[in-house]
């Protein structure tokens, strides 16, 4: 066990009473009693391990105010604690190191979540602008496709109507290439009916007397 130490007796006075847990005499005295190294946070679970092991040695410290046991002197002599009590209050400062540490971690790890998922945030809003913009884009290319397709259908409908015109004008043409046909046709049936009907036939050879062919009148039948 380590010999005791003297400390300043507001220093004692802050362990059993209460005061700044950073005090660096205070600090000091608690890591001397539980012979670990205490800081500010664990600061006051060390002084209520310490203070418990003193007053079950100076019970009448319990009823003392802070004046009363400042009044006692300028400096008190104090020991380590018990080697039963010093691993009690080393394992339990250890286990809260432990967690300290854990704490730390799981900090870190929801700073870093919370970064990854402002990133992606970023990301998601960056991308929903784009879909955004691909939308509008598809959007003016549907209106461009249907302006297209109105115009193509005009286009179609002009050209049936072009070909209906041709269509006719073809038709016409058979018409009055057949009515020519026939009528040539009759010309030359009138032709050859006129002989057929007894129409005289003129021409041929002329006669020598009148110079102008054969005579239809010569006939009998005349």
């Amino acid at each position: 066990m380590a010999e005791a130490k003297v400390f300043p007796m507001h220093t004692f006075v802050t362990c059993l009473k209460g005061g700044d847990a950073s005090d660096s005499g205070l600090l000091d005295m608690l890591s001397f009693l539980t012979q670990s190294q205490v800081d500010a946070e664990f600061a006051p679970i060390a002084a209520a391990l310490s203070k418990a092991w003193i007053y079950e040695q100076e019970p009448q410290l319990t009823k003392a105010t802070a004046g009363d046991v400042a009044g006692l002197g300028e400096k008190v002599a104090v020991k380590a604690l018990p080697e039963a009590a010093q691993a009690q209050a080393q394992a339990i400062l250890a286990k809260m190191a432990d967690l300290r540490a854990q704490n730390a971690a799981l900090v870190d790890q929801v700073a870093k979540l919370t970064a990854e998922k402002t990133a992606i945030a970023a990301d998601y809003a960056g991308a929903k602008g784009k879909l955004k913009d691909f939308e509008e884009q598809a959007a003016k290319g549907d209106v461009k496709l249907s302006v297209s397709a109105s115009k193509m259908d005009e286009h179609i409908k002009k050209l049936e109507q072009l070909m209906e015109e041709v269509a006719k004008v073809k038709a016409q043409g058979v018409v009055v290439a057949g009515v020519a046909g026939g009528g040539a046709a009759a010309a030359e049936g009138g032709a050859a009916g006129g002989d057929a009907g007894g129409a005289p036939s003129v021409g041929g050879e002329p006669e020598a007397d009148f110079g102008l062919g054969s005579n239809p009148f010569a006939d009998a039948t005349w």
